[in-house]
This record gives structure tokens, sequence and C-alpha cells, in this order.
């Protein structure tokens, strides 16, 4: 096999690598995940949005695949001036590969919530 071809063949490896970790995340949280779509992203990766304000990205880390946890999204922009959207940290969480459902769900409440104000907490007493 040429160079060349050892080479493809370890990129679509990668590649298929990450997606298994995207896959996995799914089986382990399908209530979560219910919300998320899959976006196409630059380079060639993939990743799980959570409408206009998460995103999920799979990132090699020393041959480990980690799944980060990002702001990402209209509600972001929408909410912050361009200013503060440009200096915005969107690293929310290094790996939620592993965490239990309760702590992404909190995690992406919580990013929500920052995103939109306080509107999902009006929408739940005007439903009372």
């Amino acid at each position: 096999m040429s160079p060349r071809h050892k080479n493809t063949i370890e990129i679509l490896e990668r590649r298929k690598t990450m997606i298994d970790a995207l896959i996995r995340f799914i089986k382990k949280h399908p209530k979560t995940a219910a919300d998320a779509n899959v976006k196409g992203l630059d380079g060639g990766k993939n990743g799980l949005s959570f409408p206009n304000y998460a995103l999920i990205v799979p990132y090699w880390n020393g041959g480990n695949i980690q799944l980060r946890l990002l702001k990402s999204g209209e509600d972001w922009q929408l909410g912050l001036d361009t200013e503060a959207y440009e200096n915005l940290d969107r690293l929310v969480a290094e790996d939620v590969s592993d965490l239990p459902d309760q702590e992404v769900e909190r995690l992406l409440n919580e990013m929500y919530q920052e995103a939109n104000g306080e509107e999902e907490e009006e929408d739940e007493s005007d439903s009372k």
C-alpha cells in the first residue's frame, strides 16, 4: 500500500472514531440527544447541535476522543453585541462523554438560560 493510501485510510479511521464517539453519546443520553441534530463542521468533522445555543464536538486528546460542550448558535449572537460575542468563552465542558445524564442536562439548561435570559423560567411559571 502506498504512503498516500495509508494516510487516507488513517484519516478516514480517525473520522469514523469521532463519529463512533458521538453515537455512543447518543445511546448513553437518548433523552438529552433527542433535541440534537447532526451538524457538519469545518475539516470534515461532525458534531451534535442543540438548536441555537450548544454544540458537542469530538476532539483528539492524546489518542483519546473528548466530546467538548461549546456555546454556539444564534441565541448567543442575538443576545450579545459583536465584541462580547467575539470574546465569548465558548468552552463549557472539556469532555461530556462520561457525564451522567442529569449533569449533561444541567449544563445544557444553564447554557440555554444564559443565552436566552430568564425566558425558560418565565415559560414554566406561565404554565402553572
